[in-house]
């Protein structure tokens, strides 16, 4: 049993053409079951197959409207010769011929018609991490998204642009490089990519970007409908923060661009204070770390910790600093002063 193949033109999406090609074999007088089987296997091998087959069914059922389009019908007269048609019809039969001329029509629409019918909107991705979960996902265009705890991101991808939506939480971002801007836009702003390694942070009513890589456009947050308004360039090494009612502040790292500490799992503190670094450990857990008293609130920390050993910090704590640890009824950990 032969195997059926498709050999798809050059120009144009191949899976448009694929999927009109599979369309027009479907309606063939001589389709085996064969041949129904491995179009199955197509549309299940990837979701955009699917999706690429269900639009060209609308448009075959419209085909009257966009025929005259002079674009198609140059197509359609390439691709079936005058001449073939009543030969094939006195060999084959008419029925043949018309779905000749139909496949052909289908390939034209997939290369040229298939702007003329407004695209449906593109399906939206959601994902998750959980309290002290992370993960990393591969988006459809090749780039790569590294979600730290207790984020939500959502992905829409189109023929214009790569949307990406930080809802919360914070982001490591790898893009492929590509003629599609790359946004990931959050309440207090955005931030358009091409090529590059960033990371944003959302917290606090604005947004933290380091840049790793390549070159990123900071934009304001779009209020009212109105267009954002480009507010620095980053260049590798540099960070900013900024906000809808926060001014764009630049932040001047002390060494030379480097990957995140938490994307292998720890926190990385230079002379932080002890309140912001609690902070970010209480994001990995739910047994949290509270603070009691204003002594300890002015100690400033520095050091290298895991994310997922909160006790491993309180410890070091104690070591370096007259404070005590004690646990409370809801199994918190309360730091405060020894003294």
């Amino acid at each position: 049993m032969s195997t059926t193949r498709l050999n798809v033109v050059e120009g144009g999406d191949p899976i448009r053409r694929q999927a009109a090609a599979w369309f027009a074999r479907l309606r063939a007088d001589d389709v085996s079951e064969s041949d129904r089987r491995d179009c199955r296997q197509w549309l299940d091998a990837d979701p955009r197959h699917r999706a690429a087959y269900e639009r060209i069914e609308r448009m075959w059922s419209t085909l009257g409207e966009h025929a005259p389009h002079p674009e198609v019908a140059l197509r359609i007269r390439a691709d079936t010769p005058a001449a073939a048609a009543p030969q094939r019809a006195r060999r084959r039969g008419a029925r043949v011929s018309w779905w000749s001329g139909a496949a052909a029509a289908l390939v034209a629409l997939a290369v040229v018609g298939w702007r003329l019918m407004p695209a449906p909107p593109a399906p939206e991705q959601q994902y998750v991490t959980a309290v002290g979960e992370s993960r990393t996902i591969a988006l459809e265009d090749g780039s790569r998204v590294s979600l730290d705890t207790d984020t939500r991101l959502r992905v829409r991808y189109s023929g214009e642009q790569r949307l990406l939506s930080l809802v919360r939480g914070r982001a490591f971002f790898r893009v492929a490089k590509g003629t599609r801007p790359f946004l990931v836009q959050t309440e207090d702003g955005s931030v358009k990519a091409v090529g590059t390694e960033f990371e944003v942070y959302r917290r606090d009513g604005e947004i933290e970007v380091a840049l790793i890589e390549g070159r990123v456009a900071l934009l304001s947050a779009a209020l009212d409908g109105a267009t954002p308004v480009q507010l620095a360039m980053l260049a590798p090494g540099q960070k900013a923060s900024f906000g809808q009612r926060k001014p764009l502040r630049m932040i001047q790292p002390d060494r030379q661009a480097a990957l995140p500490a938490w994307l292998s799992g720890k926190l990385a503190f230079e002379d932080q204070t002890l309140p912001a670094a609690v902070t970010e450990f209480n994001r990995y857990s739910r047994r949290r770390i509270v603070l009691q008293g204003e002594a300890v609130a002015r100690i400033r920390v520095s050091g290298v910790f895991r994310s997922d050993d909160p006790h491993a910090f309180v410890e070091a704590l104690q070591e370096l600093y007259p404070v005590t640890v004690a646990p409370t009824s809801s199994g918190d950990l309360l730091l405060s002063d020894r003294r």
